[in-house]
């Protein structure tokens, strides 16, 4: 216990890492400090970490509650889902490319 007190007394009189703290996410804040404040950063891990699940659950079913609506509620929203949830954007003229399109007779 005292060398958590010890090393939050360390951070606490370090005016650098303020800046950091108030440039960073607290995810990325509390990993650049790993080596230097072991137990303040694996305590501080164990209390953020839950919170980031439960906000990607509830965004996850969130997405799925507007997809399937009751006029859609047959749909399979796997690939929906993924393409809703992911931070990557999509390159669809890429993807129109790629498909043949329907020749005419």
């Amino acid at each position: 216990m005292n060398l958590a007190k010890d090393e939050l007394i360390d951070l606490k009189t370090k005016s650098l890492l303020k800046m950091d703290f108030d440039s960073k996410t607290l995810g990325e804040f509390w990993s650049s400090l790993r080596e230097a404040y072991p137990l303040l950063v694996k305590r501080a891990m164990a209390a953020i970490i839950p919170f980031a699940t439960v906000y990607l659950c509830e965004a996850g079913f969130s997405t799925l509650v507007t997809t399937k609506t009751k006029h859609r509620n047959r749909l399979n929203v796997e690939h929906d889902m993924r393409v809703a949830l992911s931070k990557t954007i999509p390159q669809f003229n890429l993807l129109i490319k790629e498909k043949q399109q329907q020749p005419s007779h």
